[in-house]
């Protein structure tokens, strides 16, 4: 009777698979020498990235909280329900860095990216890793020689209609004192590097690491563009699928003085925050664009006000909870309407963490 499912046609196999969850796939994988073949299968891979049940997305789906311990010697990968914030598992990375130091750029469709680099530059190599079932894939770095290089910016995200993941690399320069900058982009499928002949990125990220969001298939990052009266904040988005640039404004209404702004993952979209100074302490204001890339669905839904709250809020749960890492390391969900702090029994270097979202899949199985 066991082995009655693989009399079906593939067609009717591949639909009944694609409603399970992952972490029963793999067991069905371990114990049935009869499905590897199908789950391995890319076509089942890319029925399984374009469609899955809710009970299945559900499982699948979990936060991933980054950070390090004080001492700076630990790096900790934190598997996490997306409803309580409690762990689920602690992840171990299979990979030895080169270069001394992972960041996280993003998580897509059960792979996160990574640019292994350190501490004092920009230059390092992309890795991508599936924890699901622990593979990763270097990538190597593209052909790419500047004499007056200054850094490279990363975004990395996964295009619906083609199955294909993607990462784009924008390589800064100078040149007779002025900034240029080349556009990179690599696909997994071709498992190749090019470089976008006559496109250059538009607005200007400073040297150092800048997070970016991924919505509706496009990377965004919060960015410079030159104005008339000299710079002013923007937010940069690069289409994947179109390998094209586009330039979204901040909120028309936003109170000025602001001293930082940065971008946080928010469910479908995302969430700016814009950090100012008070009497009484520092306060961020969390707006949400509702749809994106229209410039009047910017919403301000909450201020996360509190004294010891130095660095922008990680991510936000809902229109008034928002996880927050505090100045002493402790990490927080903070419900805005009560004021009050849930401790979720974490402690780190304030400074390392990082929340995204994950969903398992079996991207990177091929056999």
């Amino acid at each position: 009777m066991s082995n009655m499912i693989f009399k079906l046609p593939q067609d009717i196999i591949f639909d009944i698979l694609s409603r399970l969850p992952i972490k029963s796939l793999l067991q069905f994988r371990c114990v049935c020498t009869s499905s590897p073949p199908l789950i391995s299968h890319p076509s089942f891979t890319n029925l399984r990235l374009s469609s899955t049940t809710a009970a299945a997305a559900a499982a699948d789906h979990r936060l991933l909280i980054y950070y390090e311990s004080t001492d700076y010697i630990n790096q900790f990968y934190s598997l996490r329900s997306p409803i309580s914030f409690q762990e689920t598992l602690k992840l171990q990375i299979p990979y030895k860095t080169l270069h001394g130091y992972l960041r996280i750029v993003g998580s897509n469709k059960g792979l996160i990216c990574f640019f292994d680099t350190n501490y004092y530059s920009n230059i390092g190599t992309v890795i991508l890793w599936n924890p699901s079932i622990q593979k990763f894939k270097k990538i190597d770095d593209p052909i790419h020689v500047v004499d007056k290089f200054s850094h490279f910016i990363i975004g990395f995200g996964f295009v619906s209609k083609k199955f294909e993941f993607k990462v784009v690399k924008i390589a800064y320069y100078l040149d007779n004192f002025k900034v240029h900058n080349d556009v990179l982009v690599y696909s997994l499928s071709t498992n190749s590097w090019k470089k976008k002949d006559g496109m250059i990125a538009p607005c200007y990220l400073m040297r150092g690491w800048s997070n970016n969001v991924f919505v509706n298939g496009f990377v965004n990052w919060l960015a410079f563009k030159e104005v008339i009266s000299g710079v002013e904040s923007v937010i940069m988005a690069f289409d994947l699928d179109k390998e094209s640039f586009r330039v979204l404004e901040l909120p028309r209404n936003i109170v000025p003085g602001y001293d930082q702004v940065c971008l946080v993952s928010y469910k479908e979209s995302m969430s700016l925050c814009a950090h100012y100074f008070e009497l009484n302490g520092e306060r961020w204001d969390m707006w949400v664009m509702r749809n994106y890339r229209l410039v009047d669905s910017w919403n301000k839904v909450c201020v996360v006000s509190h004294p010891a709250l130095s660095i922008p809020p990680l991510l936000m749960k809902n229109d008034h909870e928002v996880l927050v890492a505090l100045n002493d390391g402790s990490l927080m969900l903070f419900d805005v309407i009560k004021n009050e702090m849930h401790d979720l029994e974490t402690r780190g270097l304030h400074r390392s963490f990082c929340a995204i979202s994950y969903t398992a899949s079996l991207a990177l199985l091929d056999g």
